[in-house]
């Protein structure tokens, strides 16, 4: 806090002005930057922000809760299989099914199931497409 109060009494500032440090990549060799601070480091006044945000999205506007939820237990799945975690993904994508029946992600699912399945099926793990197979029928 001191190094900061010294810095601040180095400029000629009003009390008004307030200034934030913000990280660049800005530096040279010697580890100073041309003012003699340390590399990294840049005053940015007030002024220079983003100003907030004007206009917040409302629900059902342009942000749609309950499809970015769906949505994102599908990514979440897809992860997971990407990832190598079988099991949770043919849970995750089980959810999707049960929670979201008859709707595009539900769609979407039980595609990415049947493509995991074959994946499994080409690895040599036959029970575990088989268990895909098991669910789909199931829920579908």
């Amino acid at each position: 806090m001191a190094t900061r109060e010294a810095r601040r009494t180095e400029r000629e500032d009003d009390e008004d002005t307030r200034d934030e440090w913000t990280d660049t990549d800005e530096g040279d060799e010697r580890g100073q930057s041309d003012n003699g601070r340390s590399p990294g480091r840049q005053l940015v006044p007030t002024s220079a922000r983003r100003p907030p945000a004007r206009n917040r999205a409302v629900s059902g506007q342009v942000f749609n809760a309950r499809h970015a939820i769906q949505v994102g237990l599908l990514r979440l799945a897809r992860s997971w299989s990407e990832a190598g975690s079988i099991y949770q993904a043919i849970h995750a994508y089980t959810e999707v099914l049960v929670r979201y029946p008859q709707t595009g992600v539900a769609d979407a699912a039980v595609e990415e199931l049947l493509m995991l399945a074959d994946k499994l099926a080409q690895q040599g793990r036959y029970h575990a497409a088989l268990n895909i197979f098991n669910k789909l029928e199931q829920l579908c």
